[in-house]
């Protein structure tokens, strides 16, 4: 396998002038960040890529970028309408032509994507498809060799690879026939992306996806901006989060995350009657339901979304100060996504778990008695609680024991000491015994 973990240092045939004045007076930014750059010089090349890197890392760029600048059209695969729905609002504000065949299009809408795909020079430069509407349309097929014989199929995107992964907490079955498009449209390259996984999922990813020598770029995930913190929960936990809300951020946007469809309703509810703005997000809801809260809280109609963890791949509203999680997370990659939803505009964000111990008991339960599970995959689950257990009872620094169990730490030095504005609540307390500490013995000195 070509490339290394932190990105390749080779040189390539495209301009790194015309990629910046594409970064600059489309996308609207001003430096492409770590690996952004190489990462999208080899999908220009047709080279296959994978990318692993944080919430926030940039990785969208690394596909948005080339499909700007590529012939044809570039076909991205996508877990999530709400994922989907995000990325194309924010390219059509950039004035990129973006679609999708997911969700409930009506046939005359789905026809009228069919027809601008066929044309000679298709305007649609990204198509956005969920794995399921691969593996089931056969008008899309259709559609997807016709651009492959005119040369108009430009590349393939994988989004959220980390789907692929029977190991991971995403795992979509429907994302295990994926490594079938590279022999289907012999050629085309692969672009994978991936959120933050530890190194044996990773290569499970790789090996799945059978891309032909990939190069494989990392970027940072150290997030700087947000400040980590666990709070013990009451049983009533709509309590907890209106209270620390009205504290905090009375007017400001953010997501409190709750376990099931019923807590995310209870939790709208709560927060409503307390004068807060909330909607209700999760997979037991219409379709249109949940493209309306999503609209209603991007368009800042909604303070609060209270969601399941169907809410939030790849959401980009810039504004999210805060992220509560009201119960315990099913793993550290499921609370490094979620909680990295925040902090997107640079500012600091809180990224709050209300933890109660009665959380591990019953996540516990639920996963030994789940019957579409196998003993294996019970297995699995049930020692992913372990790590964010011991998350929550750490008594040293958050971020250290977040990013570590990602092996993103290499020293033991306190990464929050740099952070003044954005400290976890650990290394705060310790710094504030400290100073208690100096103030003590200077005050038995003066005597």
């Amino acid at each position: 396998m070509a490339g290394n973990p932190g990105g390749n240092c080779r040189d390539f045939d495209h301009s790194p002038e015309k990629l910046k004045a594409k970064l600059i007076n489309t996308f609207r930014l001003q430096e492409f960040r770590v690996n952004q750059l190489e990462a999208i010089n080899a999908t220009i090349s047709k080279e296959n890529v994978f990318v692993v890197g944080g919430n926030g890392a940039g990785k969208s760029l690394c596909y948005q970028l080339p499909a700007c600048l590529s012939a044809g059209v570039t076909v991205v695969i996508s877990p999530l309408i709400s994922l989907i729905q995000d990325q194309i609002q924010r390219l059509t504000e950039l004035g990129i032509v973006a679609r999708t065949l997911s969700g409930d299009k009506g046939h005359s809408a789905a026809d009228s994507i069919y027809q601008q795909l066929s044309e000679e020079d298709p305007i649609i430069k990204l198509l956005y498809v969920t794995p399921e509407k691969v593996r089931m349309s056969d008008p899309l097929i259709e559609a997807l060799k016709s651009l492959f014989d005119r040369g108009l199929l430009a590349r393939f995107v994988i989004d959220e690879a980390q789907c692929i992964s029977q190991w991971g907490y995403d795992f979509r079955p429907d994302y295990g026939t994926l490594n079938e498009l590279q022999q289907d449209f012999l050629g085309v390259p692969m672009i994978a992306l991936s959120g933050l996984v530890i190194p044996p999922i990773k290569e499970n990813i790789l090996k799945s996806l059978q891309m032909n020598d990939p190069q494989v770029f990392t970027m940072s995930f150290n997030p700087t901006n947000l400040k980590y913190a666990v709070k013990t929960r009451t049983q009533d936990g709509g309590t907890d989060c209106i209270s620390w809300i009205k504290e905090h951020y009375p007017h400001e946007s953010g997501i409190v995350y709750c376990w099931r469809h019923d807590d995310c309703d209870n939790m709208a509810d709560s927060l409503n009657e307390a004068g807060l703005l909330a909607c209700s997000y999760h997979a037991g809801m219409p379709y249109r339901d949940r493209e309306i809260a999503q609209h209603k809280w991007n368009g800042n109609e909604c303070q609060v979304i209270c969601a399941t963890v169907a809410f939030g791949m790849g959401i980009h509203k810039p504004d999210v100060r805060y992220v509560i999680h009201s119960f315990l997370p099913k793993s550290m990659e499921q609370y490094h996504r979620e909680s990295g939803r925040a902090d997107r505009d640079g500012n600091v964000s809180h990224c709050i778990l209300f933890y109660n111990n009665k959380d591990y008991k019953d996540l516990h339960y639920v996963i030994s008695h789940d019957d579409t599970l196998t003993k294996e995959s019970k297995k699995r689950e049930l020692g992913n609680l372990i790590p964010i257990i011991q998350y929550c009872y750490t008594k040293d620094c958050r971020r250290i024991q977040l990013l570590s169990y990602f092996g993103g730490v290499k020293t033991e030095a306190n990464l929050c000491e740099e952070n003044a504005e954005a400290i976890c609540d650990n290394c705060e307390s310790a710094n504030k015994k400290k100073v208690m500490n100096v103030k003590e013995e200077g005050e038995g000195e003066m005597t």
